[in-house]
């Protein structure tokens, strides 16, 4: 989506390594397009893990932007984060609590960001 696409501009800019998900060969050819590389499954949680695991190998991820709750995607990508590393849940519905991941991902920094609240809330901070 959106935000999404906003998020690999924002990574390729600082010079990150990006890794993205789509659902269709159509939005994996967009992210090639943008010369997004390793790509990954945003439908099936079991694709997703293998697809990262190979793209990573003994490497983990710093960052990661999150909005998918569904067939244990959080989980499988709390999976991926290093320690250290930050996560930072985007998503509405099925969210963990910051307790949930302390406890099973101590090393992770967790964060629920709802930009929609922001906005509505403090758009002093959207407005020029």
């Amino acid at each position: 989506g959106g935000v999404g696409l906003v998020a690999v501009q924002y990574a390729q800019r600082v010079g990150a390594v990006v890794y993205a998900t789509a659902g269709s060969d159509e939005k994996r050819q967009y992210l090639r397009d943008l010369g997004v590389k390793h790509i990954a499954s945003s439908r099936v949680g079991h694709e997703f893990e293998v697809d990262m695991n190979k793209f990573l190998g003994t490497q983990r991820l710093d960052v990661v932007l999150n909005s998918m709750s569904h067939d244990d995607y959080i989980r499988r990508s709390l999976c991926l984060v290093g320690k250290g590393g930050r996560f930072v849940e985007i998503g509405k519905h099925n969210v963990w609590t910051n307790d949930e991941v302390a406890k099973e991902f101590p090393d992770v920094n967790y964060s629920l960001l709802a930009i929609d609240h922001i906005c509505e809330f403090q758009p002093d901070r959207y407005h020029e």
